[in-house]
């Protein structure tokens, strides 16, 4: 019998759809108290509460997405504690390695902005290879092995996590490195790298289980790595025509809007990519059960 998503439980498909519209219903408040705090109130930080903000700005879209893809996972949801316990090493691997690693080794912010061939080139095979990775190392070496891992959708979710964690870290230093301007497109910026970063990873996440469960050849989860580091550079060039480099990656100043739009439309198919799944997976589930 073939999977229908049509065989899904009514119960369960609305409340699939009721956490979609609760998340997006937070992030679509956020970004209008980020917008109306900028326009009512003018803020100016000192050192500590621009820290604070940063932590806030960053962690109410992840905590949305994290809502968004994990109450996707109907049938059998992950145990919350292994879902944090990878959100959180995805954020110390940004923060201990990824971030130092592009800003300081590679000094990424002083060559992948020359011209168009080398910011794409720059953004798929140092950007998207690093980050794509760093993110696969935090589930391979955590969860990996824990009988809980025992479906495709669990690597979706688990490398939602990781992404989110390490978009976590990112939208932080976006924030105090900018100093707190322009808390409007500063939002829509931490909303945006935070549904990017989980989507992208959730597509190697994809690969990882197959991999585990499907027994796949050798090249299979190396050609995830490389469609996610590829999405990822492709989502970094769009969304740099946004930007222009400043004293770290994660900074950066408005520019043009079609980056914004295109980089939206690579993050949301993705993101509808890994929605369709998962929903493909738990619909073969119940078929075999």
């Amino acid at each position: 019998m073939g999977a229908d998503v049509s065989s899904i439980p009514k119960v369960q498909r609305r409340s699939l759809w009721m956490s979609i519209i609760n998340s997006f219903i937070v992030l679509a408040v956020f970004l209008l108290l980020a917008y109306g705090i900028e326009w009512l109130v003018k803020p100016t930080f000192t050192p500590f509460w621009l820290l604070v903000t940063g932590i806030l700005m960053a962690l109410i879209p992840a905590a949305a997405w994290i809502f968004f893809f994990y109450r996707q996972d109907q049938r059998e949801p992950e145990p919350k504690g292994m879902v944090l316990q990878v959100f959180i090493l995805g954020a110390l691997l940004a923060a201990a390695v990824g971030i130092p690693l592009l800003d300081r080794v590679f000094n990424v912010t002083s060559w992948v902005f020359t011209n168009t061939l080398t910011h794409i080139l720059g953004g798929i095979l140092v950007i998207g290879f690093t980050q794509e990775f760093l993110k696969l190392v935090a589930v391979r070496f955590s969860v990996y092995d824990s009988p809980e891992f025992d479906e495709r959708t669990d690597g979706i979710i688990y490398a939602t996590a990781a992404g989110l964690g390490y978009a976590t870290i990112l939208n932080m230093a976006f924030i105090v490195n900018s100093g707190g301007v322009n808390l409007g497109m500063g939002a829509i910026r931490v909303v945006l790298t935070a549904l990017a970063q989980a989507s992208f990873a959730g597509i190697t996440g994809y690969f990882l289980s197959s991999e585990k469960l499907d027994k796949r050849p050798v090249w299979w989860l190396p050609l995830g790595l490389v469609i996610a580091a590829v999405l990822n550079g492709l989502f970094f060039f769009l969304y740099g025509t946004l930007t222009r480099p400043s004293i770290s990656l994660a900074g950066g100043q408005v520019n043009p809007w079609w980056g914004l739009i295109l980089a939206i439309v690579i993050a949301g198919a993705t993101t509808g990519i890994l929605s369709w799944l998962i929903q493909r997976d738990q619909v073969r589930k119940q078929v075999e059960a």
